[in-house]
Protein backbone atom coordinates (compact mmCIF):
# COMPACT_ATOMS: atom_id res chain seq x y z
CA UNK A 1 0.00 0.00 0.00
CA UNK A 2 1.49 3.40 -0.93
CA UNK A 3 2.64 5.69 1.86
CA UNK A 4 -0.05 8.10 2.92
CA UNK A 5 -2.93 5.99 1.59
CA UNK A 6 -6.06 6.98 3.52
CA UNK A 7 -9.40 5.34 4.16
CA UNK A 8 -12.17 5.81 6.73
CA UNK A 9 -13.51 3.14 9.08
CA UNK A 10 -17.02 3.25 10.54
CA UNK A 11 -17.54 1.63 13.96
CA UNK A 12 -20.84 1.13 15.78
CA UNK A 13 -22.08 -0.10 19.15
CA UNK A 14 -25.71 -0.95 19.95
CA UNK A 15 -25.71 0.49 23.48
CA UNK A 16 -23.31 1.69 26.17
CA UNK A 17 -22.43 -1.77 27.43
CA UNK A 18 -22.03 -3.30 23.99
CA UNK A 19 -18.70 -3.66 22.27
CA UNK A 20 -17.57 -1.72 19.24
CA UNK A 21 -17.74 -3.50 15.89
CA UNK A 22 -16.36 -2.47 12.55
CA UNK A 23 -19.31 -1.83 10.26
CA UNK A 24 -17.55 -0.81 7.06
CA UNK A 25 -14.49 0.87 5.56
CA UNK A 26 -14.94 3.51 2.87
CA UNK A 27 -12.49 5.56 0.79
CA UNK A 28 -14.40 8.86 0.97
CA UNK A 29 -14.62 10.95 4.16
CA UNK A 30 -18.11 12.39 3.63
CA UNK A 31 -19.46 9.07 2.43
CA UNK A 32 -18.19 7.38 5.60
CA UNK A 33 -19.75 10.04 7.84
CA UNK A 34 -23.06 9.82 6.01
CA UNK A 35 -23.04 6.03 6.34
CA UNK A 36 -22.37 6.39 10.08
CA UNK A 37 -25.37 8.71 10.42
CA UNK A 38 -27.57 6.17 8.61
CA UNK A 39 -26.39 3.46 10.99
CA UNK A 40 -27.17 5.67 13.98
CA UNK A 41 -30.74 6.24 12.78
CA UNK A 42 -31.34 2.51 13.38
CA UNK A 43 -29.59 2.49 16.79
CA UNK A 44 -31.74 4.53 19.21
CA UNK A 45 -29.48 3.74 22.19
CA UNK A 46 -26.28 3.24 20.24
CA UNK A 47 -23.35 5.27 19.01
CA UNK A 48 -21.12 5.53 15.96
CA UNK A 49 -17.58 6.66 15.28
CA UNK A 50 -15.63 7.33 12.10
CA UNK A 51 -11.83 7.12 12.19
CA UNK A 52 -9.38 8.29 9.56
CA UNK A 53 -6.81 5.56 8.88
CA UNK A 54 -3.48 6.59 7.30
CA UNK A 55 -0.83 3.96 6.62
CA UNK A 56 2.64 4.83 7.93
CA UNK A 57 5.08 3.11 5.59
CA UNK A 58 8.06 3.76 7.84
CA UNK A 59 6.57 2.09 10.90
CA UNK A 60 4.44 -0.37 8.91
CA UNK A 61 1.30 0.44 10.84
CA UNK A 62 -1.87 2.50 10.59
CA UNK A 63 -2.26 5.86 12.29
CA UNK A 64 -5.83 6.37 13.45
CA UNK A 65 -7.67 9.56 14.35
CA UNK A 66 -11.35 9.97 15.16
CA UNK A 67 -13.04 12.51 12.87
CA UNK A 68 -16.70 11.98 13.81
CA UNK A 69 -18.56 10.57 16.78
CA UNK A 70 -22.22 10.71 17.66
CA UNK A 71 -24.86 8.82 19.59
CA UNK A 72 -26.16 8.13 23.06
CA UNK A 73 -22.79 8.91 24.54
CA UNK A 74 -19.86 11.10 23.58
CA UNK A 75 -16.60 9.25 23.70
CA UNK A 76 -13.68 10.94 25.36
CA UNK A 77 -10.06 9.97 24.91
CA UNK A 78 -9.25 6.89 26.88
CA UNK A 79 -6.74 7.05 29.68
CA UNK A 80 -3.51 5.12 29.31
CA UNK A 81 -4.22 1.44 29.72
CA UNK A 82 -1.88 -0.76 31.69
CA UNK A 83 -3.63 -4.14 31.61
CA UNK A 84 -2.28 -7.17 29.80
CA UNK A 85 -5.44 -7.52 27.72
CA UNK A 86 -6.86 -10.81 26.58
CA UNK A 87 -8.26 -12.07 23.31
CA UNK A 88 -11.15 -14.53 22.99
CA UNK A 89 -8.93 -16.65 20.72
CA UNK A 90 -6.00 -18.24 22.52
CA UNK A 91 -4.97 -21.07 20.19
CA UNK A 92 -4.99 -21.74 16.43
CA UNK A 93 -8.06 -23.97 16.88
CA UNK A 94 -9.92 -20.99 18.34
CA UNK A 95 -9.54 -19.19 15.02
CA UNK A 96 -11.98 -21.64 13.45
CA UNK A 97 -14.76 -20.66 15.87
CA UNK A 98 -17.76 -18.92 14.23
CA UNK A 99 -17.04 -15.52 15.82
CA UNK A 100 -13.37 -15.61 14.79
CA UNK A 101 -14.24 -16.59 11.21
CA UNK A 102 -16.85 -13.85 11.10
CA UNK A 103 -14.23 -11.30 12.18
CA UNK A 104 -11.85 -12.59 9.52
CA UNK A 105 -14.56 -12.29 6.87
CA UNK A 106 -15.06 -8.63 7.76
CA UNK A 107 -11.49 -7.42 8.16
CA UNK A 108 -10.15 -9.41 5.18
CA UNK A 109 -13.24 -9.19 3.04
CA UNK A 110 -11.50 -7.81 -0.04
CA UNK A 111 -8.82 -10.50 0.04
CA UNK A 112 -11.31 -13.35 0.46
CA UNK A 113 -13.50 -12.08 -2.36
CA UNK A 114 -10.56 -11.44 -4.67
CA UNK A 115 -9.14 -14.91 -4.05
CA UNK A 116 -12.61 -16.56 -3.87
CA UNK A 117 -11.68 -18.46 -0.73
CA UNK A 118 -13.19 -18.61 2.77
CA UNK A 119 -11.73 -18.32 6.29
CA UNK A 120 -12.04 -22.08 6.75
CA UNK A 121 -9.99 -22.69 3.61
CA UNK A 122 -7.41 -20.13 4.74
CA UNK A 123 -6.98 -21.79 8.13
CA UNK A 124 -6.47 -25.26 6.60
CA UNK A 125 -4.42 -24.59 3.49
CA UNK A 126 -0.67 -23.89 3.52
CA UNK A 127 -0.94 -22.40 0.03
CA UNK A 128 -3.64 -19.89 1.03
CA UNK A 129 -1.85 -18.99 4.26
CA UNK A 130 1.39 -18.34 2.37
CA UNK A 131 -0.48 -16.27 -0.22
CA UNK A 132 -1.97 -14.01 2.46
CA UNK A 133 1.15 -13.77 4.60
CA UNK A 134 3.41 -12.90 1.70
CA UNK A 135 0.94 -10.79 -0.24
CA UNK A 136 1.70 -7.36 1.17
CA UNK A 137 0.07 -5.35 3.94
CA UNK A 138 -3.45 -6.79 3.99
CA UNK A 139 -2.73 -9.12 6.91
CA UNK A 140 -1.06 -6.36 8.94
CA UNK A 141 -3.95 -4.02 8.19
CA UNK A 142 -6.48 -6.62 9.32
CA UNK A 143 -4.58 -7.24 12.55
CA UNK A 144 -4.42 -3.49 13.17
CA UNK A 145 -8.19 -3.11 12.75
CA UNK A 146 -8.95 -5.94 15.18
CA UNK A 147 -6.43 -4.56 17.68
CA UNK A 148 -7.95 -1.07 17.56
CA UNK A 149 -11.43 -2.44 18.15
CA UNK A 150 -10.16 -4.68 20.99
CA UNK A 151 -8.29 -1.82 22.67
CA UNK A 152 -11.38 0.38 22.70
CA UNK A 153 -13.23 -2.15 24.85
CA UNK A 154 -10.30 -3.85 26.58
CA UNK A 155 -7.84 -2.90 29.30
CA UNK A 156 -4.71 -2.89 27.16
CA UNK A 157 -3.15 -0.82 24.39
CA UNK A 158 -3.43 -1.26 20.65
CA UNK A 159 0.24 -2.23 20.56
CA UNK A 160 -0.31 -5.03 23.09
CA UNK A 161 -3.24 -6.42 21.13
CA UNK A 162 -1.28 -6.20 17.87
CA UNK A 163 1.51 -8.26 19.44
CA UNK A 164 -0.94 -10.91 20.71
CA UNK A 165 -2.66 -11.13 17.32
CA UNK A 166 0.65 -11.40 15.50
CA UNK A 167 1.73 -14.22 17.82
CA UNK A 168 -1.57 -16.07 17.42
CA UNK A 169 -1.55 -15.69 13.64
CA UNK A 170 2.04 -16.90 13.44
CA UNK A 171 1.21 -19.95 15.55
CA UNK A 172 -1.70 -20.81 13.28
CA UNK A 173 0.34 -20.40 10.10
CA UNK A 174 3.34 -22.24 11.54
CA UNK A 175 1.09 -25.21 12.36
CA UNK A 176 -0.33 -25.26 8.83
CA UNK A 177 3.14 -25.03 7.25
CA UNK A 178 4.57 -27.68 9.56
CA UNK A 179 1.69 -30.11 9.06
CA UNK A 180 1.79 -29.54 5.31
CA UNK A 181 5.50 -30.33 5.06
CA UNK A 182 5.10 -33.37 7.32
CA UNK A 183 2.28 -34.76 5.16
CA UNK A 184 -0.22 -34.54 8.00
CA UNK A 185 -2.77 -32.67 5.90
CA UNK A 186 -4.63 -35.28 3.87
CA UNK A 187 -5.11 -34.76 0.13
CA UNK A 188 -8.65 -35.27 -1.01
CA UNK A 189 -7.51 -37.18 -4.09
CA UNK A 190 -6.51 -40.07 -1.82
CA UNK A 191 -10.20 -40.81 -1.14
CA UNK A 192 -12.79 -42.16 -3.55
CA UNK A 193 -15.70 -40.37 -1.92
CA UNK A 194 -16.46 -37.75 0.69
CA UNK A 195 -17.88 -40.51 2.88
CA UNK A 196 -14.60 -42.43 2.89
CA UNK A 197 -12.74 -39.27 3.96
CA UNK A 198 -15.13 -38.57 6.83
CA UNK A 199 -15.21 -42.20 7.96
CA UNK A 200 -11.43 -42.17 8.45
CA UNK A 201 -11.26 -39.08 10.66
CA UNK A 202 -14.73 -38.79 12.22
CA UNK A 203 -13.61 -40.10 15.62
CA UNK A 204 -10.71 -37.66 16.03
CA UNK A 205 -11.02 -34.88 18.58
CA UNK A 206 -11.30 -32.16 15.95
CA UNK A 207 -12.34 -32.14 12.27
CA UNK A 208 -9.00 -30.50 11.40
CA UNK A 209 -7.98 -33.13 8.83
CA UNK A 210 -11.43 -33.33 7.23
CA UNK A 211 -11.38 -29.57 6.80
CA UNK A 212 -7.87 -29.67 5.38
CA UNK A 213 -8.93 -32.26 2.80
CA UNK A 214 -11.99 -30.19 1.88
CA UNK A 215 -9.80 -27.09 1.51
CA UNK A 216 -7.47 -29.12 -0.70
CA UNK A 217 -10.37 -30.24 -2.93
CA UNK A 218 -11.83 -26.74 -3.18
CA UNK A 219 -8.45 -25.30 -4.19
CA UNK A 220 -8.94 -27.04 -7.55
CA UNK A 221 -12.00 -24.86 -8.25
CA UNK A 222 -11.90 -21.23 -9.28
CA UNK A 223 -14.83 -19.24 -7.96
CA UNK A 224 -17.43 -19.61 -5.24
CA UNK A 225 -20.02 -20.98 -7.67
CA UNK A 226 -17.93 -24.00 -8.64
CA UNK A 227 -17.04 -24.63 -5.01
CA UNK A 228 -20.72 -24.66 -4.08
CA UNK A 229 -21.36 -27.22 -6.79
CA UNK A 230 -18.64 -29.47 -5.37
CA UNK A 231 -19.99 -29.18 -1.83
CA UNK A 232 -23.61 -29.82 -2.79
CA UNK A 233 -22.40 -32.84 -4.73
CA UNK A 234 -20.84 -34.22 -1.55
CA UNK A 235 -24.31 -34.27 0.04
CA UNK A 236 -25.00 -37.44 -1.95
CA UNK A 237 -21.83 -39.03 -0.56
CA UNK A 238 -22.54 -38.73 3.15
CA UNK A 239 -21.65 -41.60 5.48
CA UNK A 240 -24.59 -43.82 6.37
CA UNK A 241 -24.01 -44.16 10.11
CA UNK A 242 -23.26 -41.81 12.99
CA UNK A 243 -21.07 -40.26 14.25
CA UNK A 244 -19.48 -40.00 10.80
CA UNK A 245 -22.71 -38.87 9.13
CA UNK A 246 -23.24 -36.06 11.64
CA UNK A 247 -19.63 -34.91 11.30
CA UNK A 248 -19.86 -34.96 7.51
CA UNK A 249 -23.04 -32.90 7.50
CA UNK A 250 -21.62 -30.37 9.97
CA UNK A 251 -18.54 -29.71 7.85
CA UNK A 252 -20.51 -29.30 4.63
CA UNK A 253 -22.84 -26.92 6.44
CA UNK A 254 -19.94 -24.77 7.66
CA UNK A 255 -18.19 -24.57 4.29
CA UNK A 256 -21.40 -23.77 2.37
CA UNK A 257 -22.47 -21.12 4.92
CA UNK A 258 -19.09 -19.42 4.72
CA UNK A 259 -19.30 -19.13 0.94
CA UNK A 260 -22.79 -17.64 0.91
CA UNK A 261 -21.79 -15.28 3.70
CA UNK A 262 -19.98 -13.29 0.99
CA UNK A 263 -22.10 -11.28 -1.46
CA UNK A 264 -20.31 -12.80 -4.42
CA UNK A 265 -20.83 -16.28 -2.98
CA UNK A 266 -24.53 -15.63 -2.47
CA UNK A 267 -24.82 -14.26 -6.00
CA UNK A 268 -23.23 -17.44 -7.29
CA UNK A 269 -25.86 -19.42 -5.38
CA UNK A 270 -29.04 -17.56 -6.32
CA UNK A 271 -27.92 -16.17 -9.67
CA UNK A 272 -28.47 -12.77 -11.18
CA UNK A 273 -31.93 -11.23 -11.18
CA UNK A 274 -33.44 -8.16 -12.69
CA UNK A 275 -34.82 -6.64 -9.50
CA UNK A 276 -34.24 -6.75 -5.75
CA UNK A 277 -37.67 -8.35 -5.38
CA UNK A 278 -36.52 -11.37 -7.39
CA UNK A 279 -33.53 -11.89 -5.10
CA UNK A 280 -35.67 -11.57 -1.98
CA UNK A 281 -38.27 -13.98 -3.35
CA UNK A 282 -35.61 -16.60 -4.14
CA UNK A 283 -34.08 -16.31 -0.68
CA UNK A 284 -37.50 -16.53 0.99
CA UNK A 285 -38.38 -19.65 -1.01
CA UNK A 286 -35.04 -21.21 -0.12
CA UNK A 287 -35.48 -20.39 3.55
CA UNK A 288 -38.88 -22.05 3.85
CA UNK A 289 -37.89 -24.99 1.66
CA UNK A 290 -40.06 -24.31 -1.40
CA UNK A 291 -37.67 -26.04 -3.79
CA UNK A 292 -40.27 -26.17 -6.61
CA UNK A 293 -41.01 -22.42 -6.37
CA UNK A 294 -41.27 -20.49 -9.62
CA UNK A 295 -38.61 -18.07 -8.40
CA UNK A 296 -36.03 -20.89 -8.24
CA UNK A 297 -36.84 -22.26 -11.69
CA UNK A 298 -34.44 -19.81 -13.34
CA UNK A 299 -31.90 -19.85 -10.50
CA UNK A 300 -28.69 -21.93 -10.63
CA UNK A 301 -29.18 -25.64 -9.93
CA UNK A 302 -27.26 -25.30 -6.65
CA UNK A 303 -30.03 -23.07 -5.25
CA UNK A 304 -32.61 -25.81 -5.68
CA UNK A 305 -30.16 -28.48 -4.51
CA UNK A 306 -29.38 -26.63 -1.27
CA UNK A 307 -33.08 -25.91 -0.71
CA UNK A 308 -33.86 -29.62 -0.99
CA UNK A 309 -30.89 -30.41 1.22
CA UNK A 310 -32.08 -28.03 3.97
CA UNK A 311 -35.47 -29.76 3.91
CA UNK A 312 -33.90 -33.20 4.18
CA UNK A 313 -31.21 -32.60 6.80
CA UNK A 314 -30.39 -29.97 9.42
CA UNK A 315 -28.04 -27.28 8.06
CA UNK A 316 -28.25 -24.59 10.75
CA UNK A 317 -25.32 -22.46 9.57
CA UNK A 318 -26.50 -22.42 5.96
CA UNK A 319 -30.06 -21.59 6.96
CA UNK A 320 -28.84 -18.81 9.25
CA UNK A 321 -26.71 -17.37 6.43
CA UNK A 322 -29.70 -17.36 4.07
CA UNK A 323 -31.87 -15.72 6.73
CA UNK A 324 -29.22 -13.06 7.32
CA UNK A 325 -28.94 -12.34 3.58
CA UNK A 326 -32.72 -12.19 3.29
CA UNK A 327 -33.08 -9.65 6.10
CA UNK A 328 -30.17 -7.61 4.76
CA UNK A 329 -31.80 -7.33 1.34
CA UNK A 330 -35.18 -6.51 2.79
CA UNK A 331 -33.55 -3.66 4.71
CA UNK A 332 -31.93 -2.16 1.64
CA UNK A 333 -33.26 1.25 0.59
CA UNK A 334 -33.86 0.08 -2.98
CA UNK A 335 -37.38 -0.63 -4.19
CA UNK A 336 -38.14 -4.31 -4.77
CA UNK A 337 -40.26 -3.48 -7.82
CA UNK A 338 -38.92 -0.08 -9.03
CA UNK A 339 -41.43 0.40 -11.84
CA UNK A 340 -44.62 -0.94 -10.24
CA UNK A 341 -45.68 0.18 -6.77
CA UNK A 342 -48.73 -2.10 -6.72
CA UNK A 343 -46.54 -5.11 -7.56
CA UNK A 344 -44.18 -4.09 -4.74
CA UNK A 345 -47.07 -3.83 -2.30
CA UNK A 346 -48.34 -7.28 -3.26
CA UNK A 347 -44.84 -8.80 -3.03
CA UNK A 348 -44.22 -7.26 0.40
CA UNK A 349 -47.51 -8.66 1.68
CA UNK A 350 -46.81 -12.09 0.21
CA UNK A 351 -43.33 -12.17 1.74
CA UNK A 352 -44.57 -11.01 5.13
CA UNK A 353 -47.21 -13.77 5.24
CA UNK A 354 -44.71 -16.38 4.10
CA UNK A 355 -41.95 -15.42 6.53
CA UNK A 356 -44.19 -15.04 9.56
CA UNK A 357 -45.22 -18.67 9.05
CA UNK A 358 -41.59 -19.73 8.53
CA UNK A 359 -40.19 -17.62 11.39
CA UNK A 360 -37.91 -19.23 13.94
CA UNK A 361 -34.56 -18.66 15.67
CA UNK A 362 -32.98 -17.33 12.47
CA UNK A 363 -35.93 -15.10 11.57
CA UNK A 364 -37.48 -13.85 14.79
CA UNK A 365 -40.84 -12.11 14.88
CA UNK A 366 -39.32 -8.88 16.19
CA UNK A 367 -36.67 -8.82 13.46
CA UNK A 368 -39.32 -9.42 10.81
CA UNK A 369 -41.59 -6.72 12.19
CA UNK A 370 -38.73 -4.25 12.30
CA UNK A 371 -37.62 -5.16 8.78
CA UNK A 372 -41.07 -4.89 7.23
CA UNK A 373 -41.71 -1.66 9.12
CA UNK A 374 -38.64 -0.17 7.44
CA UNK A 375 -39.74 -1.60 4.09
CA UNK A 376 -43.22 -0.10 4.66
CA UNK A 377 -41.70 3.29 5.41
CA UNK A 378 -40.08 3.30 1.96
CA UNK A 379 -43.48 2.79 0.38
CA UNK A 380 -44.70 5.96 2.06
CA UNK A 381 -42.33 8.48 0.53
CA UNK A 382 -44.10 11.27 -1.41
CA UNK A 383 -42.52 10.05 -4.65
CA UNK A 384 -43.70 6.46 -4.19
CA UNK A 385 -47.20 7.52 -3.15
CA UNK A 386 -47.29 9.76 -6.22
CA UNK A 387 -46.40 6.79 -8.44
CA UNK A 388 -48.97 4.66 -6.61
CA UNK A 389 -51.79 7.11 -7.38
CA UNK A 390 -50.54 8.21 -10.77
CA UNK A 391 -53.04 6.39 -13.00
CA UNK A 392 -56.14 6.69 -10.78
CA UNK A 393 -59.26 7.71 -12.72
CA UNK A 394 -60.67 9.97 -9.99
CA UNK A 395 -60.19 11.04 -6.34
CA UNK A 396 -62.47 8.22 -5.22
CA UNK A 397 -60.09 5.68 -6.68
CA UNK A 398 -57.14 7.44 -5.03
CA UNK A 399 -58.76 7.12 -1.60
CA UNK A 400 -59.71 3.51 -2.31
CA UNK A 401 -56.08 2.64 -3.12
CA UNK A 402 -54.71 4.43 -0.09
CA UNK A 403 -57.17 2.63 2.20
CA UNK A 404 -56.24 -0.72 0.63
CA UNK A 405 -52.56 0.02 1.30
CA UNK A 406 -53.13 -0.12 5.07
CA UNK A 407 -53.29 -3.94 5.10
CA UNK A 408 -49.80 -4.04 3.58
CA UNK A 409 -48.18 -1.53 5.93
CA UNK A 410 -46.40 -2.61 9.12
CA UNK A 411 -45.78 -0.36 12.11
CA UNK A 412 -47.95 2.16 13.97
CA UNK A 413 -45.82 5.09 12.79
CA UNK A 414 -46.22 4.03 9.17
CA UNK A 415 -49.98 3.61 9.55
CA UNK A 416 -50.13 7.07 11.08
CA UNK A 417 -48.25 8.47 8.09
CA UNK A 418 -50.62 6.69 5.69
CA UNK A 419 -53.60 8.14 7.55
CA UNK A 420 -52.05 11.57 7.03
CA UNK A 421 -51.90 10.99 3.27
CA UNK A 422 -55.58 9.99 3.26
CA UNK A 423 -56.63 13.06 5.24
CA UNK A 424 -54.59 15.28 2.94
CA UNK A 425 -56.29 13.72 -0.09
CA UNK A 426 -59.72 14.22 1.46
CA UNK A 427 -58.94 17.85 2.20
CA UNK A 428 -57.65 18.95 -1.20
CA UNK A 429 -59.78 20.99 -3.62
CA UNK A 430 -59.78 18.32 -6.30
CA UNK A 431 -61.30 15.69 -3.99
CA UNK A 432 -63.76 18.09 -2.41
CA UNK A 433 -64.95 19.31 -5.79
CA UNK A 434 -65.35 15.77 -7.11
CA UNK A 435 -67.50 14.62 -4.18
CA UNK A 436 -69.44 17.82 -3.55
CA UNK A 437 -70.14 18.90 -7.12
CA UNK A 438 -69.37 15.74 -9.06
CA UNK A 439 -71.58 14.00 -11.55
CA UNK A 440 -74.24 11.45 -10.70
CA UNK A 441 -76.51 11.35 -7.69
CA UNK A 442 -75.43 12.85 -4.39
CA UNK A 443 -76.68 9.77 -2.56
CA UNK A 444 -74.25 7.59 -4.54
CA UNK A 445 -71.31 9.84 -3.65
CA UNK A 446 -72.38 9.83 0.01
CA UNK A 447 -72.67 6.05 -0.02
CA UNK A 448 -69.13 5.80 -1.35
CA UNK A 449 -67.82 8.08 1.39
CA UNK A 450 -69.60 5.94 3.97
CA UNK A 451 -67.96 2.82 2.57
CA UNK A 452 -64.53 4.48 2.83
CA UNK A 453 -65.29 5.55 6.39
CA UNK A 454 -66.26 1.98 7.30
CA UNK A 455 -62.97 0.62 5.91
CA UNK A 456 -61.02 3.18 7.91
CA UNK A 457 -62.85 2.29 11.12
CA UNK A 458 -62.21 -1.44 10.62
CA UNK A 459 -58.53 -0.96 9.83
CA UNK A 460 -55.63 -1.05 12.30
CA UNK A 461 -54.73 2.61 12.45
CA UNK A 462 -53.81 4.08 15.83
CA UNK A 463 -57.06 5.07 17.61
CA UNK A 464 -56.39 8.79 17.30
CA UNK A 465 -55.81 8.55 13.54
CA UNK A 466 -58.78 6.26 13.07
CA UNK A 467 -61.05 8.81 14.71
CA UNK A 468 -59.50 11.64 12.70
CA UNK A 469 -60.13 9.76 9.46
CA UNK A 470 -63.74 9.06 10.44
CA UNK A 471 -64.25 12.74 11.20
CA UNK A 472 -62.69 13.75 7.87
CA UNK A 473 -65.03 11.49 5.89
CA UNK A 474 -67.97 12.80 7.90
CA UNK A 475 -66.95 16.43 7.29
CA UNK A 476 -66.78 15.87 3.54
CA UNK A 477 -70.16 14.16 3.72
CA UNK A 478 -71.65 17.23 5.42
CA UNK A 479 -70.50 19.39 2.52
CA UNK A 480 -72.17 17.00 0.07
CA UNK A 481 -75.39 17.14 2.11
CA UNK A 482 -75.29 20.94 2.32
CA UNK A 483 -74.71 21.37 -1.41
CA UNK A 484 -77.27 18.77 -2.50
CA UNK A 485 -79.95 19.60 0.11
CA UNK A 486 -80.70 15.88 0.27
CA UNK A 487 -81.97 15.80 3.85
CA UNK A 488 -84.22 18.83 3.33
CA UNK A 489 -85.65 17.40 0.11
CA UNK A 490 -86.63 14.21 1.95
CA UNK A 491 -87.95 16.02 5.04
CA UNK A 492 -90.04 18.44 2.95
CA UNK A 493 -91.35 16.00 0.35
CA UNK A 494 -95.04 15.31 -0.22
CA UNK A 495 -94.88 11.84 1.34
CA UNK A 496 -96.63 11.08 4.64
CA UNK A 497 -94.73 12.41 7.64
CA UNK A 498 -93.79 9.02 9.12
CA UNK A 499 -92.66 7.81 5.70
CA UNK A 500 -90.37 10.83 5.45
CA UNK A 501 -89.01 10.09 8.93
CA UNK A 502 -88.42 6.46 7.94
CA UNK A 503 -86.58 7.53 4.79
CA UNK A 504 -84.26 9.77 6.81
CA UNK A 505 -83.54 7.02 9.36
CA UNK A 506 -82.97 4.53 6.55
CA UNK A 507 -80.08 6.69 5.31
CA UNK A 508 -78.39 5.93 8.62
CA UNK A 509 -79.33 2.28 9.06
CA UNK A 510 -78.42 1.38 5.47
CA UNK A 511 -75.05 3.14 5.73
CA UNK A 512 -75.93 5.57 2.97
CA UNK A 513 -74.39 8.56 4.78
CA UNK A 514 -71.29 8.80 7.00
CA UNK A 515 -71.40 8.17 10.74
CA UNK A 516 -71.07 11.34 12.80
CA UNK A 517 -72.66 14.70 12.18
CA UNK A 518 -74.19 13.51 8.88
CA UNK A 519 -76.04 10.67 10.61
CA UNK A 520 -76.93 12.90 13.57
CA UNK A 521 -78.46 15.50 11.23
CA UNK A 522 -80.63 12.87 9.50
CA UNK A 523 -81.75 11.44 12.85
CA UNK A 524 -82.59 14.89 14.26
CA UNK A 525 -84.73 15.77 11.24
CA UNK A 526 -86.50 12.42 11.54
CA UNK A 527 -87.23 12.99 15.24
CA UNK A 528 -88.61 16.46 14.55
CA UNK A 529 -90.98 14.98 11.98
CA UNK A 530 -92.11 12.22 14.34
CA UNK A 531 -92.77 14.71 17.19
CA UNK A 532 -94.51 17.24 14.99
CA UNK A 533 -98.30 17.66 15.19
CA UNK A 534 -98.67 16.03 11.79
CA UNK A 535 -96.43 13.18 12.85
CA UNK A 536 -98.30 12.53 16.09
CA UNK A 537 -101.64 12.67 14.28
CA UNK A 538 -100.38 10.19 11.70
CA UNK A 539 -99.13 7.91 14.46
CA UNK A 540 -102.53 7.92 16.15
CA UNK A 541 -104.14 7.03 12.84
CA UNK A 542 -101.74 4.10 12.38
CA UNK A 543 -103.93 1.68 14.36
CA UNK A 544 -101.84 -1.34 13.48
CA UNK A 545 -98.62 0.46 14.48
CA UNK A 546 -96.73 -0.83 11.44
CA UNK A 547 -94.98 2.44 10.66
CA UNK A 548 -94.16 3.09 14.31
CA UNK A 549 -92.74 -0.42 14.69
CA UNK A 550 -90.48 0.13 11.71
CA UNK A 551 -89.34 3.49 13.07
CA UNK A 552 -88.74 2.04 16.54
CA UNK A 553 -86.65 -0.78 15.06
CA UNK A 554 -84.51 1.69 13.13
CA UNK A 555 -84.05 3.91 16.19
CA UNK A 556 -82.81 0.91 18.20
CA UNK A 557 -80.41 0.08 15.39
CA UNK A 558 -79.10 3.64 15.36
CA UNK A 559 -78.73 3.65 19.15
CA UNK A 560 -76.87 0.33 19.06
CA UNK A 561 -74.51 1.57 16.34
CA UNK A 562 -73.80 4.75 18.29
CA UNK A 563 -73.01 2.77 21.45
CA UNK A 564 -70.68 0.46 19.55
CA UNK A 565 -68.86 3.41 18.00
Amino acid sequence: MPAGKVHYEVFAKKHRKAGWSLAEARPDREDAIEFAKQLLSNLPTGSVRVSKERFDEEHRTFRSITIFEEGAEKFEKEEDKTGDGSLPCLSPDDLTNPSARDTMSRVLNEWFVRKQVTPMELMHSPEQAEDLEGGGTELQHAIQKVAVASARDGDSTVHAYVKQLHDLTQKAFDRIYKDGKAGKLPRFSKYKTYASLVDEFATEKTPYKIRAALADRLSDERGFGKKLTVLTGFSSELPEADPARTVGIEQLDIFVAEIIGFDSGLSALIGSSGELGDEVQRLADMFDGTDDAESLASAPADARAITRLMKAIDLPSTKAAIASALLERLRRPRRMRPTDVMAEVKLARKLAQKLVVAQGPDLGVEALQDTFAKRSARLLTPETIGDFLNNCADPGQEIDRLLALEENIVGAQNKRKLAGYIRATLGNHKTEGWFVSGGGRAIDRLHRLTGFQGKALKANYPDEDKQALSTAFDALGQKVLDRSGLLDSIAESSQPVLDRASSLLKLVTCNAIPVGKCADAAQQKAMRLIRSEAGLEEARADTKGLKLATIESMLKHVAGSSAAA
